[in-house]
């Protein structure tokens, strides 16, 4: 076969190929012009890339926009990412947490369902992993990243990290600045749990209350804390106005042993019998509570509430001599599921809201099963 001068050897085989078809290969063509999922560009940049007339891009850009094989804004086209298997990011909090464990799981399930690619990050509750952990998911070429990390401090960085990567960003439980955020509102968490603590104090003490204990994170930051903002919210609008001597701010860091220690040395201060509230601002925090707890004597009534509704706590409620009352449950189950109906539209390129509230409801003993 004689190739003949100024037609590249490809292009000499395409023409001789009685089976090619020139639109289909101009089509190919026009795909592989972009250079990543995230690329964004014009027609007039696409037929520079191409050489492809401008006419005929038009209407080949045309066709593949309403198969949904690109999207367009204004004058920009961008491959779709639903055209091909889409691939998340999940940089867990830790799979040393209940809660966590849940939430992965649900997540997992959904995705397999789905078709969806996860590929999961363990942030072992410290930011600097949580940090790293953003920068190694930044390389991959991910359609979407779900963050699950409580430090304020990592959060921007974290952000600006997936950011300049071009990947679409879900902060999840603790909202991070410039992402869509998927998770409790953490005030009002707060302000359910501190009604279902005065509802016992009232039904079992009359209404009498010596200490409040608020077991917070100040790693987390103010978004977290809104939480035990809410609880003292929910105790006064049951028990009225509360002085300022009764109520403790302990840091438990949302961690089981840090948590049980703040809860100890608070207790060795007591002197004759006190009817303590205490709240974490996780169930951790109230687990390590309750371990504290169990070695005290019966000088102290206490009712403890949890967050998050993690197994392991629930089935402490259901022992009736335990002083945990109740969680504000989060329904883990339904994250995956949610997570992913919330996560779509972002990938598409669709308008999305900026946040995701999920249900939360406050599960007692008479609840539990």
């Amino acid at each position: 076969m004689k190739i003949k001068p100024g037609i590249p050897a490809e292009e000499h085989s395409r023409r001789l190929d009685k089976y090619w078809v020139p639109t289909v290969g101009k089509t190919i063509d026009l795909l592989d012009c972009f250079g990543s999922a995230s690329e964004s560009l014009t027609l007039e940049e696409i037929v520079r890339r191409t050489g492809i007339a401008h006419t005929t891009a038009f209407r080949i850009l045309h066709t593949l926009v309403v198969r949904e094989y690109l999207s367009q804004s204004g004058r920009h086209y961008r491959l779709s990412r639903m055209r091909k298997r889409l691939t998340f990011g999940f940089a867990n909090l830790s799979k040393q947490v209940s809660l966590a464990v849940d939430i992965q799981a649900s997540l997992e399930r959904a995705a397999a369902v789905a078709g969806i690619n996860l590929v999961v990050w363990d942030n072992d509750r410290n930011p600097d992993i949580a940090i790293r952990n953003a920068e190694e998911m930044a390389k991959q070429k991910l359609d979407l990243a779900i963050e699950f990390q409580l430090s304020e401090q990592a959060a921007p960085i974290i952000s600006d990290t997936f950011g300049r990567a071009g990947i679409p960003l879900i902060s999840m439980v603790n909202p991070h600045h410039g992402t869509v955020y998927f998770g409790v509102n953490n005030f009002r968490a707060g302000v359910s749990a501190g009604m279902a603590l005065a509802d016992h104090a009232i039904r079992m003490w009359k209404g009498k209350t010596d200490e409040v204990l608020l077991l917070e994170s100040p790693l987390a930051g103010r978004t977290t804390h809104s939480r035990t903002v809410g609880v003292l919210r929910g105790l006064e609008e049951r028990l009225g106005p509360m002085p300022k001597e009764m109520i403790h701010h302990l840091d438990g860091g949302g961690d089981r042993n840090a948590s049980k220690a703040a809860i100890a040395e608070f207790l060795r201060t007591v002197k004759g019998r006190r009817k303590v509230l205490i709240v974490g601002i996780n169930d951790e925090s109230a687990l390590g509570a309750l371990s504290a707890l169990s070695g005290r004597s019966t000088s102290v009534d206490a009712a403890v509430v949890g967050h998050g509704g993690s197994q392991e706590i629930l089935t402490l409620i259901a022992d009736r001599k335990n002083p945990c009352i109740g969680t504000i449950s989060f329904h883990a189950e339904r994250y995956g599921p949610d997570l992913l109906s919330f996560a779509l539209p972002i990938v598409q390129g669709k308008s999305a809201p900026v946040f995701h509230y999920v249900p939360h409801e406050f599960i007692g003993k008479n609840s539990v099963r």
